[in-house]
């Protein structure tokens, strides 16, 4: 997906989020501030919106020195949605279809986004209400027709705190279809970017003792195929099935011939027009790239 003009404000909104967050030096925050509305004059449109975003936070570490500016934020929405853990867990149980319900909270949980997003997320709100929302872009029973032929999944994940959901998501796939003997590789971020999800956050809310950790060898906020490390280019290779969360994957994966499933809540307009769905839905999308056979 190519990056669009309506982009921009979005870009320098991170921006001003996240050099609030690095530093409290006021002439640092404009010198950052200057230096993107300088980079931003030079920008490819043809890149894809996460590449761009690589670009401007790698600006923002430099000037600040802050490498991690929302690593306590990353910490306290893995702790909170493992506080939640229970909880979905007795709505995913009492729900006629629950790997379709464990599907949606999954999705539900890419709310946690704060690259995205500028306010805090109510994921109890979140959880309490998914059970009255469906997936707009709904194709979950091709999905299980074709987990019926999987053994290898790639998963990329997304933010940190929606990871628990993801966590969630695996061990019901794990449990309903054990004959399958299902091997799920994780892929978080290479480094620090947003609240996107590192090696860090997945061994502290469990994933690694559930599936293979792997990074992506990359700062982008998203998969970026060309950059990424000779691990996850081989681990994308060898996968049968990829899960590919969040509006950032989709930007960078959405011209992809592999089978992939793109699971992510609708946040902006210009996803919303390239996927067909409206702002605020939540998507379980077949790559239509990829034949039916």
């Amino acid at each position: 997906m190519k990056t669009h003009f309506n982009c921009i404000p979005c870009i320098l909104r991170q921006t001003i989020d996240t050099v609030n967050l690095a530093t409290d030096q006021e002439e640092i925050k404009r010198q950052v501030v200057n230096e993107i509305l300088n980079y931003l004059t030079t920008i490819d449109f043809n890149d894809p919106p996460p590449v761009i975003g690589k670009n401007v936070y790698r600006i923002i570490h430099e000037k600040t020195g802050n490498h991690d500016p929302y690593h306590e934020i990353k910490q306290r929405y893995n702790q909170l949605a493992l506080s939640f853990y229970d909880d979905l867990l007795k709505i995913v149980f009492r729900n006629s279809e629950p790997v379709q319900m464990a599907a949606k909270l999954a999705v539900a949980g890419n709310v946690i986004d704060f690259g995205a997003q500028v306010k805090d997320i109510d994921i109890y709100q979140t959880i309490h209400s998914i059970e009255e929302l469906s997936f707009e872009i709904n194709d979950f029973e091709t999905f299980i027709n074709d987990l019926s032929r999987t053994r290898k999944i790639l998963y990329l994940a997304d933010n940190a705190g929606e990871i628990v959901f993801d966590r969630l998501f695996i061990e019901i796939l794990q449990r309903y279809y054990p004959e399958l003997g299902l091997e799920f590789t994780v892929v978080v971020r290479g480094e620090p970017i947003i609240n996107d999800a590192t090696r860090e956050d997945a061994n502290m809310v469990g994933l690694d003792k559930i599936a293979h950790i792997i990074d992506s060898g990359d700062g982008a906020p998203a998969t970026v195929l060309q950059h990424a490390s000779s691990e996850l280019k081989k681990a994308f290779q060898d996968a049968d099935l990829i899960i590919s969360k969040g509006m950032g994957n989709y930007e960078t994966l959405d011209d992809r011939n592999e089978l992939i499933y793109y699971l992510l809540r609708v946040k902006c307009p210009q996803v919303s027009q390239v996927i067909g769905a409206k702002e605020g839905s939540l998507v379980f999308k077949r790559n239509e790239n990829y034949p039916h056979e």
